[in-house]
């Protein structure tokens, strides 16, 4: 079957319209790679486990230096997007960083024909809004954060960039040509590191 490209709406879930990105990937890849284009386009450092949930059935990579996964959770490095059987509307949720719970969910906005050879530009990024999010952070102290930036009108708030140095950091600021510039290289980073 010819590949297509699914475009997801991504949001934080309880910051829907401060943090969200517009996702488009191909039916190709396997869900486990789309959880890892989640946590390259919200900026996360990616050193936490992850799992998603549709349709009433569980995926998580099995972490075998800690736990083995219930027999009823599926291994997503093994499932493609386009064996979901997903329609537009449909949604993943996906959990990141068990001790904080930081909860996505990702829905299906639109399926449209691959073009010949255009493969290679994808996952990318078509829009969004916010920084990303704060890895150890939990989603009431993240709206505490963002408050105190709203009330000050400036961000004093210092957080462990990808890059690996101690940034500055503002719900405020996103570039989705920035954004852009690595993503597919980071995903695939991200992705090795999980499937390893």
């Amino acid at each position: 079957m010819k590949a297509q490209i699914y475009r997801f709406k991504i949001v934080y879930v309880g910051y829907e319209n401060v943090v969200n990105r517009e996702v488009e990937v191909s039916s190709n890849y396997t869900l486990a790679r789309l959880g890892c284009c989640v946590l390259v386009a919200f900026d996360t450092l990616a050193y936490h486990l992850f799992n998603m949930s549709f349709n009433g059935t569980l995926y998580e990579i099995p972490d075998y230096y800690d736990f083995e996964l219930d027999e009823s959770t599926v291994d997503p490095r093994d499932i493609r997007l386009s064996k979901l059987n997903m329609n537009i509307g449909d949604s993943i949720e996906m959990t990141y960083d068990y001790g904080c719970d930081q909860q996505f969910l990702l829905t299906l906005e639109s399926i449209t024909e691959m073009v010949k050879g255009s493969g290679p530009s994808y996952p990318k990024i078509i829009a969004g809004t916010g920084k990303g999010i704060l890895d150890d952070v939990p989603p009431s102290e993240f709206g505490e954060i963002i408050k105190k930036i709203d009330r000050n009108g400036i961000s004093n708030h210092r957080y462990m960039a990808p890059s690996g140095k101690e940034e500055s950091w503002d719900y405020r600021d996103f570039d989705l040509a920035f954004a852009n510039m690595s993503f597919r290289n980071l995903v695939e980073y991200v992705a090795q590191a999980f499937e390893a």
